[in-house]
């Protein structure tokens, strides 16, 4: 079982958590479950319910939109972080490629570690404000 130091040092390759300092991060891996995945396993339907977010500790998984994929994942990578955020259902299938693990975070539980440490929130705000001013600049570079 990995722990908490690996934990967070997963979440801290991720964007959203990246800026957090330890007691934030800790906050975090706190409200997280460590759990193994087989390949071939599905991990997340895409139109399902959000029920939370994930980070890759190892392994590879691929990422699929309407039967043709999109995106091959491993370590550090995040699968449902705007379904987290949004609630918004899961906008693809992702199955696993190999063997692996994945730190996984409920919706009720990051919320939960959210209202607790406010600071947090703030931090996930500045990240997404700062993707969106990423992605303008991508679609209009004269921005």
């Amino acid at each position: 079982m990995e722990s908490m130091l690996d934990v967070r040092a997963a979440l801290k390759q991720v964007d959203l958590f990246a800026s957090l300092n330890d007691e934030l991060l800790d906050a975090v891996a706190a409200s997280s479950v460590v759990e193994n995945f087989e390949a071939g396993e599905q991990l997340v339907r895409q139109g399902a319910e959000a029920n939370g977010a994930w980070v890759i500790l190892d392994g590879e998984v691929r990422l699929l939109r309407n039967s043709e994929v999109v995106a091959e994942y491993g370590p550090g990578k995040m699968v449902g972080d705007l379904s987290l955020l949004s609630g918004a259902p899961h906008s693809v299938d992702a199955i696993a490629k190999t063997n692996g693990s994945r730190v996984i975070l409920g919706v009720g539980q990051f919320r939960a570690a959210v209202r607790h440490h406010p600071d947090v929130a703030f931090e996930l705000i500045r990240v997404l404000v700062d993707r969106i001013y990423h992605m303008q600049e991508a679609a209009d570079p004269r921005t």
